[in-house]
């Protein structure tokens, strides 16, 4: 009994003896002491709040104290990286904008947080400044081919199909391997079968206007049908270079041969007579 009496003066003393020193300490190290501890629990916005009074504060060696102003810098990303997780879009954004006005110079080289920033850039509706920041992503070769599929789907969010199609076909070709091949064929066949599907559909009109004319109206409509099958032919083979399997291609494809292959055979017949 004696003895845990004794344990226990000895554990007030100490804490009365802490609770005085802490008290004893002046409001800036205590801020910077708050910091760490908040820092530790990874409320990164907290340590930045106290952080920022300890070091704009009169306290001695807070002007060289390169170690914390380090971790104050750098704890902006983070923060920004915990709002990601929850879905804060809006407050990760604003906390990449402080990371990159306190590191000016990881604006060129950090490429895994402009691949971050875009995409809740994205997600606010900054576009402008996602696009320029999957692009220096890309440029720094940090997930290039996810960088650019996502360069993709912000002009097809922009209704700019032709800047879409040209930036998936460049990264189809530079990362033929990439996982990320078959969301960027899906997206990239929509407007190559758009395409291809503009000459096939006149095709199909002048041949419907050839079936229902006399033999000099079908020859004449046949034969310009015939040039437009032959245009429509290699944008299909274009899509299925993308996508082998897709089956309207496949399908439009056949019909433009099979179309120029009876149309070649009823002219050679004419011949022979």
């Amino acid at each position: 009994y004696f003895k845990m009496k004794k344990l226990l003066i000895i554990i007030l003393v100490i804490s009365a003896v802490s609770t005085a020193f802490a008290q004893d300490l002046s409001e800036g190290l205590q801020a910077k002491n708050e910091g760490n501890d908040a820092y530790r629990s990874k409320d990164y916005v907290t340590a930045i709040q106290q952080w920022e009074i300890y070091l704009n504060s009169d306290e001695e060696g807070a002007a060289e104290d390169a170690n914390t102003l380090s971790l104050y810098n750098n704890s902006f990303r983070f923060a920004a990286n915990s709002f990601m997780q929850k879905k804060d879009f809006k407050s990760a954004y604003e906390y990449f904008e402080k990371y990159y006005e306190k590191n000016p110079k990881e604006k060129a080289t950090d490429a895994k947080t402009a691949y971050e920033m875009a995409y809740c850039a994205n997600k606010v509706d900054k576009n402008d400044v996602a696009l320029s920041l999957y692009q220096t992503s890309a440029d720094l070769n940090y997930r290039p081919d996810a960088s650019m599929l996502r360069i993709a789907f912000i002009y097809r969010e922009a209704g700019d199909e032709e800047k879409m199609t040209k930036v998936l076909k460049e990264a189809m070709i530079k990362y033929p391997k990439s996982r990320e091949r078959d969301k960027m064929a899906v997206l990239l066949t929509i407007p190559l079968l758009k395409e291809a599907s503009d000459p096939f559909n006149a095709a199909n009109e002048l041949a419907k206007e050839a079936s229902i004319g006399d033999p000099a109206e079908y020859l004449a409509n046949m034969t310009k049908a015939v040039v437009k099958f032959e245009e429509a032919i290699p944008l299909f083979e274009e899509v299925l270079k993308v996508d082998p399997n897709n089956e309207q291609a496949i399908t439009y494809l056949g019909a433009c041969k099979e179309n120029i292959k009876t149309f070649v055979a009823y002219k050679d017949s004419l011949d022979k007579k």
